[in-house]
């Protein structure tokens, strides 16, 4: 597994990315009881994020998906708050075993994908995880689903997304070829990176943004 990206160890990050987490309850699709009950659990949770206590958090995510299984926030939650408890304190015990189990974090964020096919964010974060987890091709399958999903409306903001998870895919591919971009990994991999760091900028295309690095 490549290092943890440091960048969700800021405490100020992790108070946005509790927010984020927040807001993204709205988009699932839940009748009007249930979304004031998920305001209160998922408020709740990232509360706990806040502060740091993001096993506390995990707890309160887990139970609301015991209680709410078809609703993708409670899987989203989990896996975020995991991933926070993982880059901040590491993730094996005093005997070497995974704390938490990555296969799972995986799992609830594409649980949360299904569940929530149009929303970006999921999207992106489940691509992020995998970048993460040194899942790097199936991350660029998922990045290809993100592209997909906002070519289909105009409403659908995906730049960020694809500009930071680009960011991730060439740190994690130059960490794991220990920056040799000549490996077939890189070679494999840069191009993707490059293409969705360029659709992350606001271009329809590679080829639309090479027309500017070409001098007439």
């Amino acid at each position: 597994m490549p290092p943890i990206n440091s960048e969700r160890c800021n405490p100020n990050k992790n108070k946005s990315a509790s927010k984020h987490i927040v807001d993204n309850q709205k988009h699932s699709g839940l009748c009007k009881a249930d979304t004031i009950m998920t305001d209160d659990i998922v408020t709740s949770a990232a509360q706990h994020i806040t502060q740091g206590d993001y096993m506390g958090a995990m707890t309160i995510y887990e139970e609301h998906v015991k209680n709410s299984p078809d609703d993708p926030s409670g899987y989203h939650g989990w896996a975020e708050a995991a991933l926070f408890e993982i880059q901040e304190n590491g993730n094996l015990d005093e005997k070497g075993n995974d704390r938490i189990n990555e296969g799972q974090v995986q799992s609830y964020l594409r649980r949360a994908c299904s569940l929530a096919p149009e929303n970006a964010d999921y999207r992106a974060a489940y691509a992020n995880a995998l970048i993460e987890f040194d899942r790097i091709p199936m991350a660029v399958r998922e990045l290809r689903k993100l592209v997909d999903l906002g070519s289909k409306s105009e409403e659908i903001d995906i730049s960020f997304h694809l500009y930071e998870a680009a960011r991730l895919l060439i740190e994690s591919i130059d960490v794991k070829t220990n920056f040799d971009r000549s490996a077939p990994i890189a070679r494999q991999f840069i191009r993707d990176a490059v293409e969705f760091s360029l659709l992350g900028l606001g271009f329809q295309s590679a080829s639309e943004a090479m027309e500017y690095l070409i001098e007439d």
